[in-house]
């Protein structure tokens, strides 16, 4: 394969939209109280905004949060009163940490693991980094 060829399949493979700097927004935390505990009603639409797996987001925001829950439908269920603002960091952290690159700092990333490190691969610039 020569560096025409090489080219033109990288290029193809590049997401169209990758130079539109406003393509990802945020979703605004929703949560409710429900006696002692606190619930993120929106929790699958930051799992899928990400393009993360439900238990690894939870499992983060569980551990950041000190506290224990369980996901129940489309919903966080988290032992413990929680300010809104105090679950929105812990999602933007997941964000930094787990969704944008470090180098390019897109959000066109996927989580793989290998050899028992999980690997934060982006699909815009190559950058492979440990997580």
């Amino acid at each position: 394969m020569d560096y025409d060829e090489m080219l033109e399949k990288g290029q193809e493979e590049v997401p169209d939209d990758l130079d539109t700097e406003s393509r990802f927004e945020m979703p605004e935390v929703d949560t409710r109280r429900d006696g002692s505990r606190t619930v993120l009603e929106n929790f699958s639409e930051f799992a899928d905004k990400f393009n993360r797996e439900e238990k690894h987001l939870s499992k983060y925001i569980q551990n950041e949060l000190g506290t224990a829950g369980h996901i129940e439908g489309d919903e966080l269920v988290l032992n413990g009163e929680f300010r809104r603002g105090k679950i929105n960091a812990r999602i933007e952290a997941y964000a930094e940490d787990y969704v944008f690159c470090d180098e390019c700092g897109r959000p066109d990333t996927s989580l793989e693991k290998e050899k028992g490190v999980e690997i934060l691969k982006c699909q815009a610039c190559g950058a492979r980094n440990p997580v």
